[in-house]
């Protein structure tokens, strides 16, 4: 059964970094409850299908893809029509206190 989730924040290794990567990706469950994965875990999720992920922007649902970078190595992202970088960065940074599951 293909999980569809709402990634409404992100985490990174480094904020401030205009090159930091996102470790984890969160939201919150039809149920009200929170829910956050790896980044790893999501594109392993994304790949074998399990998972559709999503990001809402001007209530209009953006798929979240698995990419491949330069280096060759897997990525999340989000590209919605007119905008040219990856909207995943936009979302808001959670906590680390907030991360722990």
């Amino acid at each position: 059964m293909i999980r569809k989730l709402i990634v409404r924040f992100i985490q990174t290794d480094s904020p401030a970094n205009n090159t930091s990567k996102i470790l984890k990706i969160g939201g919150i469950n039809n149920t009200g409850d929170r829910w956050i994965i790896s980044s790893k875990e999501a594109i392993k999720g994304v790949i074998a299908g399990d998972y559709e992920l999503f990001i809402q922007v001007d209530n209009k649902e953006i798929p979240v893809k698995v990419e491949v970078n330069e280096d060759q190595e897997q990525y999340l992202n989000a590209h919605g029509a007119g905008y040219l970088h990856n909207l995943l960065e936009d979302l808001p940074e959670v906590s680390t206190s907030l991360s722990s599951s």
